[in-house]
């Protein structure tokens, strides 16, 4: 129900919208005539909340009589793969919250990550670290455009019904969906990743502990994308505390050459299991595609 501010004719909730820009990626200026009416009661922080059923928060600091969210937005923008050309539909509902529509480069709404397994990660958080509460309930989402995902399946579901040669399971809906339906040659191993922006900008990459599969040492794995272009890749041992392994020196290179974008998802599809040179396929499912 819509409600009147104090001292004023403005009614909430009220909606502005922004256009992503890599300028905005690290952090995000709120309209002018938003903080003028409604920044003396924006509390700090504040909860952004997709259609997702999550709710993120977020931190904002002033500067020169302008609001710009902080510290919490650069892990939210990275989260939902938000990049360059994205739009952004928030709905302040008045204090503290806002509700978040995200809408791709095509101007679909993107298909929103799983949130399967976050609330896990959070437990064992401070109160300082955690930037998103799960609620506990799913809340019902307004039908879409027609989209890859539109008939998506409920995630436990399709975690049940995970390819049994994949080596993880990706939050990342689109990439489950590829994980699921892909075929290997000779009923090789592989894994998936959903390529976001911090993925693009670091130097390392999360993979799993290829137990039973490449020795639990430092070594270097190739990565090849059809039969002409390949990439030597160091491969981190298992680091304990994580219970997983990284690509790195050379993975920057990798992303780098073979043009890799955020939304990109990729199959690291294990073709060769001897020790002394490990090979990956490496399948790339463009964002367009």
């Amino acid at each position: 129900m819509a409600a009147h501010l104090p001292g004023g004719n403005a009614v909430l909730p009220i909606s502005f919208f922004k256009i992503i820009l890599k300028t905005n990626l690290p952090s995000l200026k709120l309209p002018k005539k938003f903080t003028e009416r409604y920044g003396d009661g924006l509390s700090n922080p504040v909860f952004l909340k997709p259609r997702d059923g999550t709710e993120w928060i977020v931190y904002w600091k002033k500067q020169n009589g302008e609001v710009w969210f902080h510290k919490g937005w650069k892990e939210f923008a990275q989260n939902y793969s938000i990049d360059h050309g994205h739009l952004m539909v928030f709905e302040y509902e008045g204090t503290s919250h806002f509700d978040v529509l995200i809408l791709d480069q095509s101007a679909l709404e993107i298909d929103y990550p799983s949130c399967g397994g976050e609330k896990d990660k959070l437990d064992g958080q401070s109160d300082d670290d955690k930037s998103v509460v799960i609620l506990d309930e799913w809340p019902a989402q307004k039908p879409k455009q027609e989209s890859l995902l539109l008939s998506l399946p409920p995630h436990k579901k399709m975690r049940a019904n995970r390819n049994p040669l994949s080596l993880n399971w990706p939050k990342d809906a689109r990439a489950q969906i590829v994980a699921k339906e892909f075929i290997t040659s000779n009923s090789n191993p592989f894994f998936t990743v959903a390529i976001k922006p911090s993925n693009v900008s670091e130097t390392e990459q999360g993979v799993p502990d290829f137990e039973g599969y490449i020795e639990n040492i430092d070594k270097y794995v190739k990565l090849q994308i059809g039969e002409e272009r390949s990439w030597n890749v160091k491969l981190l041992r298992v680091i304990p505390t994580m219970g997983r392994r990284f690509f790195s020196a050379g993975w920057s290179l990798f992303v780098c050459e073979s043009e890799l974008q955020p939304g990109d998802v990729c199959v690291f599809e294990l073709i060769n299991r001897e020790e002394e040179d490990p090979v990956f396929e490496v399948h790339v499912f463009k964002r367009h595609n």
